[in-house]
Parts: structure tokens; C-alpha cells; sequence
């Protein structure tokens, strides 16, 4: 593809760098620091601060993390069924929506689940940092109405780069969910299907009835 005049400009301006960031509303993104000037130290002084703000780092860029209460119901529904079978079977550790990711010098990210197995820890660690440099073995998204398909696109292609072996991600609104066990390959999954964690949590079983279900006011009678 050849690039034009107004390409190459706009790799050298901010809509090239909101194209980059995948294109997510400008809302999200942070302007305390300016784009482009932002740290590791800046993502932790919003999560410190007392309006609590979860921002994701992107090339010097504070990007917010979407969120609302249905995904949040649903991420830590999810997150307590792979928390309750790694605990069981002692397989590692599972971080929710706050637990920040340092993927590379520059990128940290945010998935709503996350899970460390014990091989892709070492021994002689006793305790996991604020913002860890480990690498996620499984991660799951649950989208929310501000995501769009290339900030997602970006933020897998970053995972699995950092040998993240399985992702889902959950789609509330269109009741789907995509697997990747690389990326950008995926299937999708929607109906009465049942999703299992594959090699990565291998026995562990969740159906897209009780993901969305989860999302869902169920009061008892």
C-alpha cells in the first residue's frame, strides 16, 4: 500500500496517533500528562488518586480503560469461576479488572481476567508488584458500548506477544464470545456453546448461558 500525502502526516500528528491507539472516543484519552508524554508513574498516581481512574499506557498515552456494571458483573462472575478452579487444582494465580500489566517499556494494560500460572513464576519470588512484569498466560475482555475492534485488535496482538496462550472475549450486547489461541486467528462462539480453557487451564469449563446470564438482574423468587 502506498501511503499519501495525508498519510504521512498524520503519523507525525494526533490523529495518527488516535488512529494508532485504535481509534477509541477522545474521552478516554488522558491529557494529565499531555499524549505522548505519559509514564508507568503517571497510570499509578490515577489509580492512587481519589476519583480512582484505570488508564492503560500507549506509546506515552494514558487511554482509559471502558468499564460499566453489566461487564463488571460478568468479568468477575468469570473471574471467580477460573479463581475457584486454579485454586482448586493449585495451578497459579488470577488477577481481575485493576491488576495492571507491564507488557514492554511504554505499554500497560488492564484485562477484566487474568491467569499466571506457577511456571511463569519464579521461585524466588514471594510477592507480585504493583504493576507486574509477568506474563499472562489467559486473559479475558468483556466489551463495553466505547471499544472499538482495533483497540481491541491492539491490545491482543500485545498479549500474545508476551506469550499470552488463550483470550477471550466476551461480547454482552451481541451475546458472542471470539477465542484466540493466537492472534489475529479466533472462533466464535455464541448460542449454547461452551468455552474450555484448552491447554491453559485444561478440565476447566464455562457455557455462554451462565457468562451472560451473570450479566443479568436474577432475583431470587
Amino acid at each position: 500500500m502506498t501511503l499519501t500525502d495525508d498519510d504521512v502526516l498524520a503519523e507525525r500528528n494526533f490523529a495518527g496517533l488516535h488512529r494508532r491507539l485504535g481509534g477509541v472516543p477522545l474521552y478516554r484519552i488522558g491529557l494529565d500528562p499531555p499524549p505522548g508524554m505519559a509514564t508507568e508513574k503517571d497510570v499509578l498516581r490515577h489509580l492512587d488518586a481519589g476519583d480512582k481512574r484505570l488508564y492503560e499506557l500507549i506509546e506515552g498515552t494514558l487511554v482509559e480503560k471502558a468499564m460499566g456494571f453489566r461487564e463488571s458483573m460478568i468479568g468477575t462472575y468469570v473471574s471467580r469461576k477460573v479463581g475457584d478452579f486454579v485454586e482448586k487444582k493449585k495451578l497459579g494465580i488470577v488477577g481481575g479488572a485493576d491488576g495492571p500489566f507491564r507488557l514492554t517499556a511504554g505499554v500497560v494494560r488492564y484485562p477484566d481476567v487474568s491467569f499466571i500460572p506457577w511456571s511463569a513464576i519464579p521461585k524466588s519470588m514471594t510477592s507480585v508488584e504493583r504493576m507486574t512484569s509477568l506474563p499472562p498466560t489467559f486473559t479475558v475482555e468483556v466489551l463495553s458500548d466505547s471499544n472499538t475492534d482495533a483497540e481491541i485488535d491492539l491490545k491482543l496482538k500485545q498479549f500474545f506477544s508476551k506469550d499470552c496462550k488463550l483470550a477471550w472475549v466476551i461480547d454482552p450486547e451481541k451475546q458472542t464470545v471470539r477465542v484466540y489461541t493466537s492472534f489475529p486467528k479466533f472462533k466464535k462462539h455464541d448460542g449454547d456453546a461452551v468455552l474450555d480453557g484448552g491447554e491453559v487451564l485444561a478440565g476447566f469449563t464455562l457455557s455462554l448461558k451462565d457468562i451472560f446470564e451473570a450479566g443479568e438482574l436474577q432475583r431470587p423468587e
